[in-house]
């Protein structure tokens, strides 16, 4: 078999395993996986391929691109978990798929097959290929930005200028400006250390906007002019400049959020993440000359991971997946460092190796133990906390980075770099497939909008049924139920809702419901009861259809 092609089957292999198993089992995560699969499924129930909407109001928060993937989901297979969240493991499928290319043109054949094992198996792109969100297709427009930058631009061309933009028209179909602003700060920024900021200056760059005009304006501008301006309004203003000026939904934190996220999320390869980025930028301060092309290729990484970093750092709201973007460039950086010291060129202070395996046996210890505590074993948790009963069974998982540290140990000692680099990226996809094939459940189970809606029976197409909420919500409840799901507010609205003769039913907090159900003068009963993490709470479904005189 071709070494391409064996190699292409290896990945597409491991993304299978990594992505498929578990995918549809899990209900939605709310917020986001929620909002985005009812607003793709209501595009496809309205026919429309233009505006969004959720709970049958506009949407405003992302741009449409993934919605048109999910409604091809759900033509190919119905509409369900698993299809809604298809697109993204096909995404991440593509993005390693990429970045194996743009290795190798960069470097070598074997360091684009680990960078893509690596890209594949870090816990969060695992995670985010599991999730019905625009992460993981930003991830793939992201790859394909910088493969087609790279591509076009080696031995001093300028060729890259129209599929660059092309990429990154797709990427701000898929999230917004980021898709366009950031990667034009990587280049700016690769070209300032190259010193060669001139080459930016190019009639090129007509033709390359007038292509992302072409592809990224016909659905921006007809948006915008079939809601009268509110979608442009609402997204440029509040979802962009917004969120980068003020914290957005309380998700804020501080400037160094997103450097101590990446030492979890970038598991279990950060555990040689400082490593690599020191020989990386060490790579990077040789001098390039056209028959080595490698430090450029250096810096291109380094400032692909270093404008993601800082921008987001100083951005006020900050969530783990806004640094997606930047792990290919980590992915690849891990990569280079590995085989290099595997191939021993390049001298690496034995410690450097020995702390790294350390962290792989603390990723362990510190898994096992954390599900434990949060199983709620042993009270070691307040009898007040959120707790998960079952993780304890997950918790053996830990055993895989365990048993993993102890390989790498006995390869560091027998000198076997080539048996180390195997079982380390042996052992980040086992632990990274059975968590992802394993570990939602015992959290799963404690997810209330599922449950709620099949145990209440509000799904049935054919009822002529009002639904309705009070003090408690969660998007993906309008997701399973295939109708509005409308907000009342106060113990009057809540009686109101409940005397209209047309059947209601309200999803609210059992203690909330203790001090609204003196207001309420019409006989009613509760359909369902489930806790829900989220709140820490127990919610109630309740409804006035066939409750009987003698409840009141």
């Amino acid at each position: 078999m071709h070494g391409r092609t064996r190699d292409y089957a290896v990945l597409i292999a491991l993304c299978a395993v990594l992505t498929l198993p578990n995918l549809g089992a899990p209900s939605l995560w709310d917020v986001d996986e929620g909002v985005n699969a009812e607003a793709a499924r209501e595009m496809r129930d309205n026919d429309s391929w233009l505006i969004p909407t959720f709970n049958y109001k506009l949407r405003t928060a992302k741009p449409v691109l993934l919605y048109w993937l999910q409604r091809a989901s759900y033509a190919a297979f119905g509409v369900s978990e698993w299809s809604a969240r298809l697109p993204s493991a096909l995404m991440v499928c593509g993005a390693v798929l990429l970045l194996y290319e743009l290795t190798r043109r960069m470097f070598d054949r074997t360091t684009g097959l680990l960078a893509g094992v690596v890209l594949a198996s870090a816990i969060e792109v695992c995670m985010l290929a599991h999730a019905a969100t625009p992460d993981a297709t930003l991830l793939f427009f992201t790859v394909l930005t910088f493969y087609a930058f790279w591509r076009g631009h080696e031995d001093s061309a300028n060729k890259w200028w129209r599929w660059t933009a092309a990429a990154c028209a797709l990427a701000m179909l898929t999230k917004g400006p980021v898709g366009v602003a950031l990667p034009g700060l990587v280049i700016i920024l690769y070209f300032a250390w190259n010193r060669e900021l001139t080459r930016l200056l190019d009639r090129r760059i007509l033709s390359a906007g007038l292509v992302f005009l072409l592809i990224a304006g016909p659905w921006y501008g007809l948006v915008t002019a079939e809601t009268r301006g509110e979608w442009a309004r609402q997204f440029f203003a509040n979802e962009n400049f917004g969120r980068f000026s003020s914290p957005m939904d309380n998700h804020s934190g501080p400037f160094f959020y997103h450097a101590a996220a990446l030492l979890v999320l970038f598991a279990p390869w950060s555990a040689f993440l400082l490593a690599a980025l020191w020989y990386g930028w060490r790579g990077a301060q040789r001098p390039a000359g056209e028959a080595d092309a490698v430090p450029r290729a250096e810096r291109l990484l380094l400032c692909w991971f270093g404008a993601y970093l800082v921008f987001f750092s100083v951005a006020a709201t900050k969530l783990p997946n806004y640094m997606l973007p930047a792990y290919p460039a980590l992915a690849v950086l891990s990569a280079r460092f590995l085989m290099r010291w595997r191939a021993g060129e390049v001298r690496v202070p034995q410690w450097v190796m020995q702390v790294g395996v350390g962290a792989i046996a603390l990723t362990g210890l510190a898994f096992a133990i954390g599900l434990v505590i949060v199983s709620g074993t042993g009270g070691l948790l307040p009898e007040t906390a959120r707790t998960f009963p079952g993780a304890e069974r997950v918790a053996v998982l830990g055993l895989v980075p365990l048993v993993c540290a102890l390989v790498l140990w006995r390869a560091l000692r027998a000198g076997d770099r080539g048996r180390f680099v195997r079982a380390q990226a042996a052992g980040a996809v086992a632990f990274t497939a059975l968590l992802a094939a394993l570990g939602s459940g015992p959290f799963d189970a404690r997810k209330a909008a599922k449950e709620l809606v099949r145990a209440s029976g509000v799904s049935a197409p054919e009822r002529d049924i009002r639904l309705a909420h009070a003090d408690w919500f969660q998007p993906s409840i309008v997701f399973y139920a295939r109708r509005e799901v409308a907000e009342v507010f106060g113990p009057d609205a809540v009686a109101e809702f409940l005397a209209v003769p047309t059947p209601g039913y309200l999803f609210v907090p059992a203690n909330t419901w203790a001090q609204l159900e003196p207001r309420v003068k019409v006989p009613v009963r509760v359909a369902a009861r489930h806790y829900d993490f989220y709140r820490n709470k127990e919610i109630l479904v309740v409804t006035n259809d066939g409750a009987p005189v003698a409840a009141r």
